[in-house]
């Protein structure tokens, strides 16, 4: 509901931003979720809605709490919808621009459905007992979505796997030097607590 009402404010305004709300499987059997699907439609919102769906609410697998299809439920409020491999980063790349372009030009609400992989548990000491060791295996493995966008690149020819070897070794050194610096640097000076915290209105 947030997003439709930075939407309708874009709309209103006529700022030619685009509000976009994201939610997992889980969050999509909501009540909210179906009035602000609702409400977009009937008010025409600059507004694109992503459900990341890993298979899992939480610890309940999706096949067992939600109910029919996603994008079907989307488009009965006559709402384009499609549903992604969320593993193709071209695939999402190219739905997610075009439905932005769509509500800029005032064509209304879209809303994707984008498959997608948990590697770990849904918060940090989740035991993730709920899937076999197996299946984490095979899932990270086989997919990971950067393995397989390197994979596409390389056999696209546009860029070779030493290329992308050399990238990671040069972002995995600039992170260790941002550690390194951050475990050097000084203690802040208790005069600096609300320091670009808060904002005086």
């Amino acid at each position: 509901p947030i997003a439709c009402g930075a939407a309708l404010t874009a709309k209103l305004k006529k700022t030619g931003t685009v509000s976009v709300a994201f939610s997992g499987d889980g969050a999509a059997n909501q009540g909210t979720t179906a009035e602000s699907l609702n409400l977009a439609m009937v008010w025409n919102l600059p507004i694109v809605f992503v459900v990341e769906d890993n298979g899992w609410g939480e610890a309940t697998s999706s096949d067992y709490a939600v109910a029919g299809n996603l994008v079907e439920r989307a488009a009965g409020f006559g709402m384009e919808s499609e549903k992604i491999d969320g593993l193709l980063v071209s695939d999402v790349y190219t739905a997610s621009n075009r439905a932005v372009e769509k509500a800029r030009k005032n064509g209304g609400p879209t809303f994707l459905h984008i498959v997608t992989e948990r590697f770990y548990g849904h918060f940090n000491g989740d035991p993730d007992t709920y899937r076999s060791e197996k299946t984490k295996v095979e899932q990270r493995e086989q997919r990971d979505c950067l393995k397989v966008f390197k994979n596409f690149l390389v056999d696209s020819g546009l860029v070779t796997r030493s290329r992308i070897q050399e990238l990671d070794r040069a972002v995995f050194e600039e992170i260790e030097n941002a550690v390194v610096a951050a475990k050097k640097a000084p203690y802040p000076y208790s005069d600096n607590l609300e320091t670009d915290v808060y904002k005086s209105y």
